[in-house]
């Protein structure tokens, strides 16, 4: 049995690792500056590690339910002088200017450290923003389950992994095992938000998932939520929004699909209606709007400073390049015993990295002075060792 569990990672400095391109799990572009780069382009506390444990005998989402794997293997035992790469984390959801409080808000995020072990004993750590529309009951649903179901997904690969590649190690079926996992997982969680809306209602959810391994920095994105990468300074895109005002091959991909495409209240949308071509929820604007994420992986380099993932609320308002340039000097300045830190008081959970949430109140609150009109989530998780 593979187990996914709540055990904090122990911080040490990395190795240095080769600065790989990133490899795209889609034929398209997608590792490409977002349009508007280089000019402006429901709120939940952040929950402690679940203590979820996932077995390889659980049933497939994505296959048939009921269909089983038989086998059970013991995770490998990491080596004594195995990488521990750092990670810390913080996060914001504020409601836009729209909402009357944060009850009325649509996004939200889930942090889960150390939520799953992979076949070598790696801990794989999980990031993600959920930016609802419609409603919040997809967004909060995929905020609750997501990683419990990547989680089963992950342990279902493991096993298959350990049975076809023990001893030796395959990276490039370890890439292909994690990519086709976070797409199951998408699928699942996309069906099991569509259960919970009525057909004919527009309730759905964007959804960026950051998943961390080892020296790998794995990135899903269905909709137009964002993950950004900043390496020695420089704002590196890890996914690219799909709304079709930027993305002719998504309005190409929903024609040959047999849905329509048009304006309506000066936006081209899937049939007049939602202005993205991927999210997670939607029975009614199917087949034309569908959950298959985009996948980037990038290897993980001792440039890195921080990655972060945002709703559209900070990137409708803030470029790639001053959101990480923002991150960034937040994370060097900001001394943990700093008065700040007394400032961030209740906004700081018991998980999170005082820095990291100081980082995402700068970007919301800048968001929000530019007039930002939609909900705000951020997540900064810090990749480096700081003092």
């Amino acid at each position: 049995m593979f187990c996914c569990f709540g055990a904090r990672a122990r911080r040490s400095q990395p190795a240095p690792a080769r600065d790989r391109s990133v490899v795209m799990a889609s034929a398209r572009v997608n590792n490409v500056p977002a349009a508007g780069e280089g000019g402006a382009d429901s709120s939940m506390a952040s929950p402690r590690s679940s203590g979820y444990f996932a077995s390889s005998e659980r049933s497939l989402g994505g296959a048939e339910e009921g269909e089983r794997s038989g086998v059970v293997v013991a995770p490998l035992q990491p080596p004594a002088e195995a990488v521990v790469w750092p990670v810390e984390f913080g996060s914001l959801s504020e409601p836009g200017l729209r909402r009357k409080s944060t009850e009325d808000t649509e996004d939200t995020v889930s942090l889960r450290r150390s939520f799953c072990v992979w076949a070598d004993g790696s801990q794989m750590h999980f990031f993600a923003v959920f930016d609802g529309h419609g409603g919040p009951e997809v967004s909060a649903l995929c905020r609750d389950q997501m990683h419990a179901i990547l989680a089963e997904e992950l342990a279902l690969a493991a096993a298959a992994y350990r049975v076809e590649h023990h001893p030796a190690e395959d990276e490039e079926a370890e890439l292909h095992a994690w990519k086709a996992a976070l797409t199951r997982s998408f699928t699942r969680a996309d069906a099991l938000g569509a259960s919970a809306v009525p057909s004919a209602y527009v309730v759905g959810s964007t959804a960026v998932v950051a998943l961390l391994v080892r020296g790998h920095l794995l990135v899903a994105n269905s909709g137009d939520s964002r993950a950004v990468l900043c390496r020695a300074g420089r704002a590196i895109p890890l996914s690219q929004d799909h709304k079709l005002e930027r993305r002719p091959d998504e309005v190409a991909r929903v024609e040959a699909a047999g849905d329509t495409v048009f304006f309506h209240n000066g936006l081209l949308r899937v049939r007049g209606i939602l202005g993205m071509s991927r999210a997670l929820g939607h029975r009614f604007l199917k087949p034309g709007v569908i959950c298959v994420p985009e996948i980037t992986i990038t290897t993980r380099s001792w440039e890195d400073d921080c990655l972060i993932l945002a709703s559209n609320g900070i990137w409708d308002a803030i470029s790639n390049q001053e959101a990480c340039h923002i991150a960034r000097k937040c994370l060097e300045d900001m001394g943990k015993d700093d008065a700040q830190s007394q400032y961030l008081g209740a906004l700081v959970g018991p998980e999170d990295n005082v820095r990291c949430v100081n980082a995402a109140l700068v970007l919301t609150r800048l968001a929000i002075a530019r007039s930002s009109p939609d909900d705000i989530s951020v997540v900064v998780v810090d990749l480096k060792v700081r003092g």
